[in-house]
């Protein structure tokens, strides 16, 4: 895969983790996923209520076979100092081009120490939007702009380098995308009566947005109820409200191009 395809993947792997919380326990998926991650870092095991914004990075990077870019650990200031042994970790202050994929962490109560963290998902006019987990107790997106006063600082994870060995491993199979991944960035048309993993990643990005996909949540069935969501969705961003979900409903949902 090129540099830009791994950043691709890793955004999409994010995205489609959307939704997942403590209020369901949804969270546990990407908890049990980053305690499965060998070397387990520091031999720490953690538990369903530990904060869980640096496991849900880690957790990425597992599931997208990128251990070796988004460097696994469940503390911020643990992760910050394997970035810093890199030379991957930039101040807040030093000016960054940061990409999709990136990493950028906070520091809420301004002490010199990190306490959050999110994965770049796209850059919006002057700012950014972030996939997060632990976002108000589940994985969410937010929109900073890169002066905002509590950021401590940038991660850039080399995804070059993993694309370099890539390429030298000439023909060696790669190792399949998972289903919501091979959706994100295919764009298959989903629409009423479709059913799969595919449709819960479309319902999942939905809720987190604010839109009602009905009473049956995340069933991964395109019933009537997730139509008239995508349908909603259309006409807040411009498009076409058919309720189906194209390229262009995908392009907008996930800001991944074919």
């Amino acid at each position: 895969m090129t540099e830009l395809q791994l950043r691709q993947q890793a955004v999409a792997q994010a995205r489609s983790w959307i939704g997942l919380g403590e209020a369901d326990s949804s969270h546990r998926e990407i908890i049990d996923l980053y305690n499965r991650i060998r070397p387990l870092p520091r031999g720490y095991r953690m538990s369903y209520t530990d904060p869980w914004c640096a496991a849900f990075v880690s957790a990425v990077g597992a599931q997208c076979g990128l251990t070796a870019v988004l460097l696994p650990e469940c503390s911020c200031s643990a992760m910050i100092s394997l970035y810093r042994q890199a030379g991957r970790w930039r101040q807040a202050e030093r000016s960054v081009r940061l990409q999709p994929g990136d990493l950028i962490f906070y520091d809420w109560n301004a002490d010199g120490s990190s306490d959050h963290v999110g994965i770049v998902a796209e850059k919006l006019g002057s700012g950014f939007r972030l996939i997060e987990g632990n976002v108000g107790d589940a994985v969410a997106y937010r929109t900073v702009r890169p002066g905002t006063a509590h950021i401590r600082g940038f991660a850039l994870p080399d995804y070059a380098a993993q694309a370099a060995d890539d390429d030298l491993a000439g023909d060696a199979p790669m190792p399949p995308l998972n289903t919501a991944d091979s959706f994100l960035l295919s764009f298959q048309i989903l629409r009423l009566g479709s059913k799969g993993e595919e449709v819960r990643a479309v319902q999942r990005t939905l809720k987190a947005l604010g839109f009602d996909i009905g009473r049956w949540g995340l069933d991964a069935d395109y019933g009537y109820d997730t139509r008239s969501a995508v349908a909603a969705y259309q006409r807040s961003v411009g498009l076409d409200a058919d309720g189906i979900v194209g390229p262009k409903t995908m392009a907008a949902l996930t800001g991944v191009t074919a």
